[in-house]
């Protein structure tokens, strides 16, 4: 979280000038809208404040408290039933204000951080969540090079733990020799033939086979030094394609 924090801190004009009370409601605001939490509790808070490496306001719990109550028809915070927190929409309006609106950071957090929070796997939700940080500073050929390597890692790991046997069946089918042991093993099949068989043992049907077929020469168009342009939005539709058909099917 501390990358994406860090991120939304420097959209905010002159935070570090902004008063500790209202660092909370910047906090609260980033992880209730940024990152779709709904509401906060006063452990959340203090985190943002730890990870930022600032000293944190000296009482969260009772400063959300106090501004949950109206005071000459104002309030900051609605207090649930479950002691959690959240921002009145006046209150969002007023931080808004301050916050440098960018639509690219916008759409990162609502739809490819959705995605985050589906994967189960420590290590492939890490790999993404910088690949998502890669496309957050518009590196958007390295975040699709970066997806398709998670992409392609994921079903080395999916056919090693169960489809190994209709995987080489289907290599001795097309007439490879080839022992598959380990994930460098398959690093000795070009790609392309690495879907194919895929789809020819049955692991994944024809219509992944052609959303892996349309990404990889996608992939292959970016890898590598051109005077083609990779659009924000074709590279967004790349990750969620893999991430919600491949990585998440399988």
């Amino acid at each position: 979280m501390e990358d994406q924090l860090k991120i939304f801190i420097k959209a905010i004009n002159d935070f570090d000038k902004v008063r500790p009370s209202e660092q909370i409601d910047y906090f609260s605001y980033y992880l209730i809208i940024r990152k779709n939490l709904g509401t906060v509790k006063p452990k959340d808070i203090s985190e943002c404040f730890s990870e930022l490496h600032i000293p944190a306001y000296s009482n969260i719990s009772k400063y959300l408290s106090d501004t949950s109550k109206k005071v000459k028809g104002y309030q900051k915070y609605i207090k649930n039933k479950d002691s959690s927190y959240k921002l009145t929409k006046q209150r969002i309006s007023e931080l808004e204000k301050n916050i440098i609106v960018d639509e690219h950071v916008v759409t990162i957090n609502n739809s490819l951080n959705s995605l985050l929070t589906k994967i189960t796997n420590a290590s492939e939700r890490a790999y993404l969540e910088e690949a998502i940080l890669t496309f957050e500073v518009k590196a958007y050929r390295a975040s699709i090079i970066m997806v398709w390597l998670l992409t392609i890692d994921h079903l080395y790991e999916y056919i090693l733990n169960g489809k190994i046997s209709d995987f080489i069946s289907a290599l001795r089918r097309a007439n490879i020799s080839k022992s598959i042991h380990s994930k460098d093993d398959f690093g000795e099949l070009k790609e392309s033939q690495f879907i194919e068989i895929c789809k020819s043992s049955g692991i994944i049907s024809n219509d992944v086979r052609k959303i892996l077929d349309t990404k990889l020469g996608i992939r292959n168009s970016f890898a590598h030094p051109s005077n083609i342009k990779l659009p924000k939005s074709k590279a967004l539709e790349f990750i969620e394609d893999l991430v919600e058909n491949v990585i998440l099917k399988y």
